[in-house]
């Protein structure tokens, strides 16, 4: 029967764009023979998702759709999706951003480098304008750590790090080292994540250019001479910034699922990711640009608890341990 593949998607309150995804797959090939919906939407929403499934699922061997009791954000969907596909024996599992979709021929493109690669990542476009590459999915690391976009001249190419959207991971990797952390991540930075978890365990991370999805560009563009819309590609030669703790990221009990877990949840990523002096010359760079900041929007700045928050990072950096459950439980550390 060859390879099998399941394809897994996490929907959120937009039947819309989930019903031009799955339109998206219709013409992908044979190998893919799974389709697994995890659903984060409020039920009114959920309702018409499930409508939408129940109409694309019967092109499909096998097909779950799975409503969540609460919002458990992409980090938690996506690992769920993956759970079930891989404990369904399928060889790959194809992951998808809701409000993206894959061009005809991106799957078997993709397969096509299966022999190289145990992570393939495609190519990304700006879904409104295909013309602009969205390339900070293709990210390398500096000597610093820092992860900045790249464009990569070769059509099998080992990358650093990938954003979600299209990107296939083979069997083994999730035997390996199982998937997204929904314990540290809630929205965002769970891709990145796992690409270090699965560079660490010594897997191939393939960039692969013949394979392409689409997607919303969130990266700043321009206008050039002749009216055509450019990215703005920003080659990070800097330090990580660690960013800020704001007075209005504060909920009733000491943090919500919101922005501010985003924020947290960079905190783990580059306490897990950054060696010793690598963390130390982020730390010194965002302390310079905190105290810029903050002599400009000191009423929106925690100054506190950013530094609580710095302080607490170093010392899980240089102990090379996470002493907290889970990003909710290091925000209410932060509180205290």
């Amino acid at each position: 029967m060859g390879l099998q593949v399941c394809a897994a998607t996490v929907a959120y309150n937009n039947p819309r764009d989930l019903t031009r995804l799955l339109s998206s797959l219709k013409n992908q090939g044979p190998t893919l023979r799974g389709l697994i919906i995890i659903d984060n939407s409020d039920h009114r929403c959920a309702a018409e998702n499930r409508k939408v499934f129940d109409i694309y699922s019967k092109e499909y061997a096998f097909a779950q759709y799975h409503k969540t009791k609460s919002n458990e954000g992409s980090a938690g969907g996506f690992r769920l999706g993956m759970k079930i596909a891989h404990e369904s024996g399928f060889e790959w599992v194809w992951v998808l951003d809701q409000d993206g979709i894959a061009s005809n021929r991106c799957l078997s493109e993709l397969l096509r480098r299966a022999n190289i690669g145990d992570i393939l990542c495609p190519q990304k476009v700006d879904i409104d304008n295909p013309s602009v590459v969205y390339t900070r999915t293709r990210l390398r690391k500096n000597f610093l750590g820092h992860l900045h976009p790249v464009r990569l001249s070769g059509a099998k190419c080992q990358i650093d790090a990938f954003g979600t959207h299209g990107v296939l991971i083979s069997k083994k990797v999730m035997d390996s080292i199982g998937y997204y952390n929904a314990c540290n991540f809630f929205v965002g930075y769970e891709d990145y994540d796992y690409a270090r978890r699965a560079l660490q365990a010594k897997f191939a991370v393939i960039a692969v250019d013949e394979a392409e999805v689409r997607h919303p560009d969130l990266a700043p563009t321009f206008l050039d001479p002749n009216g055509q819309r450019k990215r703005v590609d920003i080659h990070g030669l800097r330090p990580d910034l660690l960013g800020y703790v704001t007075k209005l990221s504060r909920g009733e009990n000491g943090c919500k699922k919101d922005r501010s877990l985003l924020l947290f949840s960079w905190f783990y990523l580059l306490t897990e990711s950054l060696k010793s002096w690598q963390f130390a010359i982020a730390l010194a760079y965002s302390l310079c640009m905190l105290l810029v900041k903050f002599a400009w929007i000191r009423r929106e700045i925690s100054m506190q608890d950013t530094l609580n928050a710095y302080a607490k990072c170093l010392r899980s950096n240089v102990k090379k341990e996470w002493s907290y459950g889970c990003v909710e439980e290091f925000c209410q550390h932060i509180r205290k």
